[in-house]
């Protein structure tokens, strides 16, 4: 069962995000581990390669041509990173200084693979 997809509104329409392994390797070959999801291009970059799937008219300039609000969407699209790598299930949390942000959980689980 396929899971993760997250749906985003964006100029009254609804939307939904999914990344395939194929999107998650395109953004990673573009922007490494850690794209920059406060920057609009690359946002709208990340954006487009998990709605390709279901929206492939929704390219990267036509996202920044929509210019929905910032934040709200950047958060739309870690949200649904995090479900393409850890699935539905909740992060867990615990003290704010032990918290590791997605791209640290990315690091450690790439330096597992690598030592295996």
């Amino acid at each position: 069962m396929i899971t993760g997809t997250k749906r985003v509104d964006i100029d009254g329409k609804p939307y939904y995000l999914r990344f395939t392994w194929a999107a998650l390797a395109e953004v990673a070959g573009k922007y490494g581990d850690n794209p920059n999801l406060f920057d609009p291009e690359t946002v709208a970059f990340v954006g487009s390669a998990g709605m390709r799937e279901k929206h492939p008219e929704m390219t990267p300039e036509k996202i920044m041509e929509l210019s929905p609000p910032l934040i709200p969407f950047a958060n739309d699209v870690q949200e649904a990173l995090k479900w393409a790598y850890f699935g539905d299930a909740p992060v867990p949390e615990g003290d704010v200084k032990k918290k590791r942000t997605l791209t640290g959980w990315i690091k450690r689980i790439a330096r597992r693979w690598l030592q295996d």
